[in-house]
């Protein structure tokens, strides 16, 4: 796992990646979910969803559909394997895809989870305001969208988590 992740790291310092892989603690991903409201009517896109665990989190804790947008092939395969174990397929698709590339899983999306970088949500940012349908909300761990106020900010352990919502990302001028 050390090498996976030392080759993700030099993947995102060379610009190939929104973030690196660093997987969201357990306690933080609930908190997030239970930021941003999610019900079993929504649908959790999570953009770099590494292993699979908020996607998990999401089913088994709040009834919701998911989806992991996943770049990195072996990530993606954990994350389908861990969501096979759990039994949840039928509630969650990832596939091995750049966020940016998926304007059909961002147009479903009623949430969208991030762990990205400052970097990585303001390259994402103009997906977001062109895909996200109307009343969706974007929880973003750690790092803030540059010049959008977030309608909520919540801290765990000591980090930020950002909620907006449609309006919020809408009202500002895309990038």
């Amino acid at each position: 796992m050390a090498g996976l992740r030392l080759g993700l790291w030099m993947k995102y310092l060379a610009g190939f990646r929104l973030a690196p892989f660093v997987p969201t603690p357990e306690h933080v991903g609930l908190a997030m979910l239970k930021l941003a409201g999610v019900c079993p009517s929504d649908m959790v896109v999570d953009v770099g969803c590494g292993d699979g665990r908020l996607l998990i989190s999401a089913a088994k804790h709040h009834g919701a559909r998911g989806c992991g947008l996943e770049m990195d092939a072996l990530l993606a395969k954990q994350a389908v394997s861990a969501i096979e174990r759990e039994a949840l397929a039928h509630m969650i698709t990832v596939l091995h895809t750049d966020a940016l590339h998926a304007s059909s899983q961002l147009q479903r999306a009623s949430v969208v989870t991030l762990y990205l970088s400052d970097a990585g949500n303001a390259r994402l940012l103009p997906h977001l305001q062109r895909q996200l349908p109307q009343n969706a909300r974007v929880v973003s761990f750690c790092w803030p969208f540059q010049d959008l106020t977030p309608s909520r900010i919540q801290r765990v352990d000591g980090i930020a988590l950002y909620l907006y919502d449609f309006n919020a990302l809408h009202n500002s001028s895309p990038s």
